[in-house]
């Protein structure tokens, strides 16, 4: 379920590329390692564009006060999603069920409104045939 798109780097170009739509995006450090999973829903006035504008200081005044991203964020992508909300708890769910770690990195350093309550991913039962 992560966001099957190649990394991208942050620049005015970058940004400006991506549509004024909802959905999903990732943020992670050099290396590739994910250190954040985010939504930009209908209150951001373009959307995608200026969430991930906001997180690399490139369409705000001032520097992401997570400290995480502050200082590790080098990359981004980004995927279009009406249901940006179920997305991004099926991504927070995988990142915990994969990594056996409870939240990515920068989500542990920010706002404790930014860490939703979630469910656990696992194989479902196989159910018995009812009869009939």
């Amino acid at each position: 379920m992560p966001i099957r798109k190649p990394w991208t780097q942050p620049s005015a170009e970058t940004i400006r590329a991506i549509p004024a739509v909802v959905g999903v995006y990732e943020i992670a450090d050099a290396e590739g390692n994910l250190l954040y999973i985010g939504q930009a829903g209908g209150r951001e006035p373009f959307g995608l564009r200026t969430r991930i504008g906001l997180h690399f200081g490139l369409d705000a005044s001032s520097d992401d006060p997570n400290p995480v991203l502050r200082e590790r964020a080098a990359q981004f992508r980004w995927e279009a999603n009406q249901q940006y909300t179920t997305k991004r708890l099926e991504m927070l769910m995988q990142y915990q069920r994969d990594e056996g770690v409870e939240w990515p990195p920068a989500h542990t350093a920010g706002d404790w409104r930014d860490t939703p309550q979630l469910g656990r991913l696992r194989r479902s039962q196989q159910v018995g045939q009812s009869r009939g």
